[in-house]
């Protein structure tokens, strides 16, 4: 009857304890062989090691935007459900973006969007696994095996935190496996509250800082923690916690509490967990000065326009480097070696990154153009030398008509690493800042592709056109097998940031590697900055002081600006508070673009219910060729029915798989889910 009642209740999914890769939560059995073969594993070093190694699975892949995460890469659908970025796919179990976005989701069918649940909590299972027998292996000396703690504990800690990102306050399950004889009453676990969870992880991060290396040992160990990956980690962590929809501003989930009546977000605001916040960032920022990844200038690098008095060699200023190829060589594969690049704090390097360009890449040399920029996004990039569009200067205008008349190259070759603005393009894009060059592919935009065989170059040759009779447009792709007719810029727009110029995918051609970012220094100083930001007195957070100081808040954030070679804020700016949130706020969006972090930052700054209900617009790609100017209307992306985008309450966490809730009488679902 016990046995019986443990496989109703399906304690595996609450507690971890009791299901592998290779079972089902039904099925019991594995559990009873596991004791034997984790004898087996713990008895022998390279055993123990292999386990730890596939903790490593566990895991998110920055680069994979697939909807089904599965073991091995586990996937970020973060990008194309947030409001960057919009998707032309709403395919049933698989590429369903559009049905989260458009509040479609239930907690009965997550339309190939609900393993995460399980999936992480298997990883922590296994990580208590690990920690609680690794001592058993005798063959390991002392100084490995707490190395070893330090890496299962990390991984741990990132299980949970992506577990708080999905669904918002979860159940933090014993650190001990569960004993057969355990009553079942203690086996129905619920929520615990934001705060406790946050508590939890961070005490994981700074166990895995005391244990873990400084560095690894050589480019063969490139992805495994190290002590600044933690204190990555951390610095995230307690930035979110500390911000609005996690501090105070929650009275929407009033009703969302635990049985006994105590709320699962905090409610009354605290300014210590905005300290604690910018302690964290602070220790990074301390013990990595200034190290952001930064190529040195080329021949023919932009002479960026920014005050005389920023004209110095970076840091200081913009001069030295080459902004272009600093910022995309990060993302497009060209920084071959993680470890020739300073400022990624921790990385997946079995990602999916270089084969999901090809959902980015146009038509013409063979991608699938399933995801998109919408209109308003385009217009957040700044204009050369700062401005807005909406105030451009005489000397970088922005012009809402006309073509340009002659091909244009910088940072680079024509036919290589440079990028070429082409003769024929809207003038609506040019004197943009080169963020805007780097990432965002519009009408008329050079591919270089040199890996494309001559005999596959198309009518179009290498240039993305999106008119609809092009190579790149809805017409071809309608006549593409087992598309569906979906995939083409159903705004006018790509993301060309994570494409080298050696793609293409093409019969015979050749992709770049790249490797999936998950933490960055970039990230880091924004952090330590909107941390700053918010203080409103001096801190003092396990002997780190920390306060609004302006200076610091305004050379950290010049440091993310002069790399891309944009001018710095100013004094003026750091003096006003609102201005700084407005500035941070975009400034994350422009220098994270497409790189999962959107998602959050709208959901735990309360700003998703504004930008996620704005109508997704876009150009008119129903013109064809001979129809130019019609092309280039502003229009309501309306290629698809489902092409909108829609925030409720409900939506800030994902529900929890009903088949859970059934289970456990103690778990709360989200609200707006039955």
């Amino acid at each position: 009857m016990k046995r019986l009642l443990i496989l109703f209740v399906g304690i595996t999914m609450t507690t971890g304890a009791i299901f592998n890769s290779s079972c089902t939560f039904l099925d019991i059995d594995p559990y009873i062989t596991d004791l034997f073969t984790l004898d087996s594993v713990f008895a022998k070093k390279d055993y123990a090691q292999r386990y730890l190694y596939n903790l490593y699975g566990y895991i998110v892949d920055n680069g994979s935007y697939r909807g089904n995460p599965g073991r091995g890469n586990v996937t970020m659908p973060w990008t194309p459900i947030s409001d960057e970025c919009v998707s032309g796919y709403k395919r049933g179990n698989y590429h369903s973006y559009a049905v989260w976005s458009n509040n479609e989701m239930t907690s009965e069918n997550f339309y190939g969007f609900g393993n995460r649940w399980n999936l992480f909590y298997e990883g922590i299972r296994r990580a208590n696994t690990f920690l609680t027998r690794i001592d058993e292996c005798k063959d390991a000396g002392a100084i490995q095996i707490l190395e070893w703690k330090g890496e299962a504990s990390f991984i741990k800690a990132l299980c949970y935190f992506e577990l708080m990102l999905t669904f918002g306050p979860i159940p933090i399950v014993p650190d001990y496996p569960v004993d057969f004889d355990t009553p079942i009453d203690q086996l129905m676990i619920e929520r615990n509250s934001w705060d406790e969870c946050s508590e939890y992880v961070e005490g994981l991060l700074k166990t895995s800082i005391e244990l873990l290396p400084e560095m690894v040992m050589d480019k063969s160990e490139i992805g495994k923690a190290t002590k600044n990956a933690a204190r990555a980690v951390l610095s995230r962590l307690t930035l979110y916690t500390a911000s609005p929809l996690y501090n105070g501003q929650n009275g929407e989930f009033a009703s969302f509490k635990k049985k006994d009546g105590t709320p699962l977000l905090n409610p009354e605001k605290s300014m210590e967990k905005w300290a604690k916040a910018a302690a964290a960032a602070q220790e990074l920022v301390v013990l990595k000065p200034n190290d952001l990844y930064t190529v040195p200038a080329k021949d023919n690098t932009p002479d960026v326009p920014v005050p005389a008095d920023e004209k110095g060699n970076f840091p200081a200023g913009v001069g030295g480097i080459d902004h272009y190829h600093s910022y995309i060589d990060m993302f497009n594969g060209e920084c071959v070696q993680v470890s020739s690049n300073t400022e990624v704090l921790f990385s997946k390097q079995a990602s999916d990154a270089t084969d999901f360009g090809r959902y980015m890449d146009p038509g013409m040399i063979d991608g699938w153009s399933g995801f998109y920029f919408p209109q308003r996004i385009v217009d957040q990039y700044y204009m050369a030398d700062g401005r807005d569009i909406s105030n451009s200067s005489a000397e970088f205008p922005y012009e809402q008509t006309g073509y340009t008349d002659r091909d244009s190259t910088f940072s680079g070759d024509r036919m290589t690493d440079g990028f070429t603005l082409l003769a024929g393009t809207r003038k609506w894009y040019v004197n943009r800042e080169i963020r805007f060059y780097a990432t965002v592919a519009f009408n008329n935009s050079f591919y270089p592709s040199v890996s494309t065989p001559p005999d596959r170059i198309g009518a179009d040759g290498k240039v993305a056109k999106f008119f609809a009779n092009s190579i790149s447009g809805k017409e071809a792709a309608a006549q593409r097998p087992a598309a569906l007719g979906e995939e083409y810029a159903m705004t006018g727009y790509l993301c060309r940031k994570f494409n080298h110029y050696e793609d293409s995918w093409l019969t015979n051609g050749r992709r770049k590697a790249k490797y999936g970012i998950l933490y960055r220094m970039a990230e880091v100083y924004l952090n330590y900055v909107e941390a700053m930001n918010e203080l409103d007195a001096t801190y003092t957070v396990d002997g780190v002081t920390v306060s609004r100081d302006q200076a610091e808040m305004k050379r950290c954030f010049n440091l993310i600006r002069h790399r891309v070679g944009l001018p710095g804020i100013t004094d003026a700016d750091v003096a006003n508070q609102q201005r700084m949130r407005e500035l941070i706020e975009r400034e994350r969006l422009l220098e994270m673009m497409w790189e999962g972090r959107r998602y959050f930052d709208t959901r735990r700054n309360k700003t998703a219910v504004i930008h996620e209900n704005e109508p997704v617009m876009g150009l008119d790609v129903s013109a064809r060729t001979q129809d130019i100017e019609r092309f280039y209307n502003v229009v309501k992306a309306t290629e698809r029915p489902y092409l909108y985008k829609v925030f409720t309450t409900r939506q800030t966490f994902w529900p929890i798989p009903k088949s859970e809730i059934d289970k456990n009488y103690n778990l709360i679902q989200m609200i707006g889910f039955m």
